[in-house]
Parts: structure tokens; C-alpha cells; sequence
């Protein structure tokens, strides 16, 4: 038994002899000022961190009975033919550029949940997104002025609940 300890030991100590103190993956103090290397990628990664990561837009709102995706053929079936989409991709192109960059003579209101209205009467469009500016549907009312006059009408209480405003009475 005791051989085999003086083994072992002698054996641990040869393996330790063998090492030379060479290059090291791990930094240590005595790096000289000339590489930084460690240092730099260090603090690049915290700069990356510390930037803002801007998730993308999903194309328009998506709601329970339906993905976004199904949401813009839906639309594009219901309302493309009036705008001159020639698929839903064109229509969406067509409801972005409406909404974000308006045309001269839109209207425009904000619902108390974030949403914006836009309306022009030279073109009859209507459309509107949600806070993040993701559109939520854009179309062409059958009867446009008086249609927009009910969405401005309706759109200070537009989500509050009818039974709230009998018991203030």
C-alpha cells in the first residue's frame, strides 16, 4: 500500500515537473499593456448588451381567431380589389405606406386604447393601427363622411363599457 502511494505521489509530481508555465487561456496581471485583446472583446459584448434589441413588427394585429398572416389575405380578399392589390403582400405595402406616411388631407383621432384612426376623404380610405403603429385594417366605408363622422364620435369612449356610463348618471 504504501508503494503504491509513493507511486501515485511520484507520478503527480513528474506531471507537475513537465509543466513550463507556457501560455495561458485564462488572463493574468502580468499581460503587458500591448494586449488588451481580452479587455476589448470584453467590452464590446457589454456595449452589445447594453443596447436596445428592437423586436420586428409583426405585419398587422393578430387576434384570437385568427394569426397575422390569415388576418392579411383576409383583408387583402375583402378590401384589395378597392385599393388595387394584386396580393395580399401588395396590400400590406399599400396599408404601411397610408399609415406611415400619411398623405396630405388625413384625418386623424386616438382611441383611449392606443389606437390611431386615419381617414381621407379625397380617397375615401380608412385605416387604423394599433399604439406600435401595427396596422390593423384599412378599407374603403360604403358611405365614407358619415362613416368617419361616427368613429370621431365614438372614439373618446371607444372599449369603455355602456353600463359604466348609466350608473354615473
Amino acid at each position: 500500500m504504501r508503494m503504491r502511494v509513493t507511486a501515485v505521489l511520484a507520478a503527480t509530481v513528474l506531471a507537475l515537473a513537465g509543466c513550463d508555465n507556457g501560455g495561458s487561456a485564462v488572463e493574468t496581471r502580468e499581460r503587458s499593456a500591448a494586449e488588451p485583446v481580452g479587455l476589448l472583446a470584453a467590452e464590446a459584448v457589454e456595449d452589445t448588451v447594453d443596447a436596445p434589441v428592437e423586436a420586428a413588427k409583426p405585419p398587422v394585429t393578430a387576434n384570437r381567431r385568427e394569426t397575422a398572416d390569415a388576418k392579411v389575405q383576409r383583408l387583402y380578399e375583402r378590401n384589395g380589389a378597392a385599393f388595387g392589390a394584386k396580393s395580399a403582400d401588395d396590400y400590406l405595402q399599400k396599408v404601411r405606406a397610408f399609415t406611415e406616411e400619411t398623405p396630405k388631407g388625413t384625418e386623424t383621432v386616438k382611441r383611449p386604447n392606443g389606437d390611431t384612426l386615419f381617414y381621407q376623404a379625397s380617397t375615401n380610405t380608412f385605416a387604423v393601427v394599433d399604439r406600435n403603429g401595427v396596422p390593423r385594417t384599412m378599407f374603403k366605408p360604403d358611405d365614407g363622411p358619415t362613416y368617419w363622422a361616427e368613429q370621431k364620435e365614438r372614439a373618446p369612449t371607444f372599449g369603455q363599457r355602456r353600463n359604466a356610463s348609466r350608473s354615473a348618471e
